[in-house]
């Protein structure tokens, strides 16, 4: 599962992906600010493509369906995150896969490694410390007056070789060069869009243990994802 992340420095994003920098134009306001700590239901920037054209906004991380009878988060199921191998095929997220894919910008991502009884947090990025895009699907909702309410959920594959000593599983990371058909409201392959669901290249990753306080989602400071000593 993906449930905590890190987007420290939003506007490096359009630094680093050359497809993204005619948007730089429509920074939002969570993009403008350091999230150490991302949490689900809390308000982050998604990229999408749009009847207008690409464009980022803000959303919700925990996807409400479209159909949704009150516009606010269903805890009762977890829909912050969705399985890519069963996307395709799930009643909630399918439809979404097939027409309304986005990217998720992140610096990082956290994961609790157990060892011996004891849950440890750690903090997994680049080693080149670039940003990057996790997979995403997501949903517009709107109300009577044609309000809307965009939120989204992060997509996550079993752990590549790197990630299997902390954790069973770990969020899509999409390369640069897959951005352009995975945001394609037009492609609908979902075949092929499978196959772009795999774990991120091992070598390519680096992770570190980081201070408890992240166990509270509330807490929003830089040494969330500075490295400590055990």
């Amino acid at each position: 599962m993906c449930g905590r992340y890190a987007i420290i420095q939003g506007k490096k994003i359009f630094a680093t992906f050359a497809m993204l920098r005619e948007m730089e134009k429509q920074i939002t306001p969570s993009l403008s600010v350091p999230h150490y700590n991302a949490a689900p239901t809390d308000l982050l920037p998604i990229f999408f493509q749009s009847k207008e054209g690409m464009c980022v906004r803000d959303a919700f991380w925990w996807l409400i369906p479209h159909w949704s009878k009150t516009g606010t988060p269903d805890t009762k199921f977890a829909s912050f995150n969705a399985r890519a191998e069963t996307i395709d095929t799930s009643k909630l997220f399918a439809p979404y896969f097939k027409a309304r894919r986005c990217l998720i910008p992140v610096d990082g991502f956290f994961e609790w490694k157990r060892e011996e009884g004891k849950k440890t947090p750690m903090f997994i990025s680049m080693k080149d410390n670039l940003p990057f895009m996790m997979a995403g699907v997501y949903s517009i909702w709107r109300n009577d007056v044609g309000e809307e309410r965009p939120s989204f959920s992060v997509i996550t594959s079993v752990a590549n070789e790197f990630m299997q000593s902390i954790h069973s599983r770990m969020p899509v990371i999409l390369p640069g060069a897959e951005f352009e058909r995975w945001l394609d409201r037009d492609f609908n392959d979902t075949s092929a869009l499978k196959e772009s669901l795999r774990p991120a290249p091992s070598q390519q990753m680096r992770a570190f243990p980081v201070t408890p306080r992240v166990n509270n989602s509330r807490y929003q400071e830089p040494d969330c994802v500075t490295a400590i000593t055990l």
